[in-house]
């Protein structure tokens, strides 16, 4: 191996070269390399330039042969597993990184690539514990730190029991009474696929007060299938359904696009409600557009259609942003134990804002029209949590 500080003093080169602004491969070094292929330094600096220039390919050529001449040479590892991570094979960078990191373990800027390398990866545990070790190696340095913060916090985000509690109240056109109520939702993450949720929702309309208790589940079979069950019951309810079924299916498409599928059966005290509905979601850059149509069936009143539109916006810790409309005929509790079938307008606006991966605010605003009976002012204002 050639001296130490040679090879230091050539990357160091390399860095600063980095800094300054490339468009392609340094045409002088492809004819020096041509002229010279034996000349180790100026292909090094010429995989460099073409890292520099997005050609990455062409770079990993330069340090496979490179790494031909000597396979324990740390720097050219390292560049070798940079080109790897930047033509999207972070898993062969692997291999090269660990490599590296055995023969020159003071080498910093190869465990900072073996962590960006896990993560590319989602390997989000592994590159959480090299993070950790990385600040037992290097003490001084604040990016071992940094990086475990944030690669905790991610595991909060995407594992953490999730808890929320909320208020929400309602005004009634004509002088009615308002309506109130308190949720507390717990959100339990089995594993990656599986989640398991419990909720209690205590809600007063027209004067008496209904309790509901809920429990579902929601599993990821793979990356295109999931499905979710769920039951709601509420003993003797005069305006929430006393049981409440779903089962739903969804499918991921390509295109940054997915087809739901939901069954719900719902029994109220007077009536029995059976629905299908289907919703059709597409990604794009910054938002995502959904629209569902839903078929109801009450016992006796024959089948009535619904639509609702969404345009959501997706944000930091999984902060959310939704503007929802609705129209079409629903069957609703309109007074203690009278479910009716009434023509629905609605629009609210409604999101939650995570302030860390912690601690999060959820609130809703939207109008309601119920048919020619009344109106709906809904405010509603949340507390999320997870741990």
């Amino acid at each position: 191996m050639r001296d130490r500080h040679i090879l230091m003093a050539v990357f160091g080169l390399g860095v600063a070269l980095a800094a300054s602004p490339a468009t392609a491969c340094d045409e002088v070094l492809r004819a020096s390399v041509a002229a010279r292929p034996d000349d180790t330094d100026a292909r090094q600096a010429l995989a460099r330039a073409c890292a520099r220039a997005g050609l990455h390919a062409e770079s990993l050529g330069h340090y496979e042969l490179l790494l031909a001449r000597d396979t324990g040479n740390a720097d050219w590892l390292l560049g070798k597993a940079q080109a790897l991570v930047a033509l999207g094979r972070a898993r062969e960078a692997l291999g090269p990184l660990e490599s590296a990191r055995h023969i020159a373990p003071g080498y910093e800027d190869v465990w900072r690539a073996n962590v960006a390398a896990l993560e590319a990866l989602d390997e989000v545990d592994r590159a959480q514990a090299l993070a950790i070790e990385a600040e037992r190696v290097f003490p001084d340095s604040t990016w071992p730190r940094e990086r475990r913060l944030a690669l905790g916090e991610l595991l909060i985000i995407r594992r953490g029991t999730r808890v929320s509690l909320g208020v929400s109240h309602e005004d009634l056109s004509g002088g009615r009474p308002s309506w109130q109520a308190v949720t507390l939702d717990v959100d339990w993450r089995l594993d990656a696929r599986r989640r398991i949720l419990a909720g209690l929702n205590v809600e007063e309309r027209f004067d008496t007060q209904d309790e509901q208790f809920s429990v579902a589940l929601v599993d990821r079979v793979n990356n295109a299938w999931s499905y979710g069950l769920a039951a709601d019951v509420a003993a003797d309810a005069e305006v929430l359904p006393e049981r409440n079924l779903v089962a739903e299916v969804n499918r991921a498409l390509p295109g940054g696009r997915s087809l739901t599928l939901r069954a719900r059966h719902a029994s109220y005290a007077a009536v029995d409600v059976n629905a299908l509905a289907a919703a059709f979601e597409q990604y794009a850059e910054w938002f995502r557009i959904a629209y569902t149509l839903t078929a109801s069936r009450p016992s006796d009143l024959g089948t009535h259609y619904s639509h609702s539109l969404r345009l959501a916006h997706d944000y930091d810790h999984g902060s959310q942003l939704t503007l929802a409309f609705g129209y079409g005929e629903e069957a609703e509790t309109v007074a203690p134990g009278v479910v009716q079938v009434t023509r629905n307008r609605s629009v609210a606006v409604h999101g939650v804002h995570w302030q860390s991966a912690v601690w999060g605010i959820a609130w809703e605003a939207g109008w309601y029209e119920q048919g020619d009976l009344y109106d709906r002012v809904r405010l509603r204002l949340g507390l999320e949590y997870r741990l």
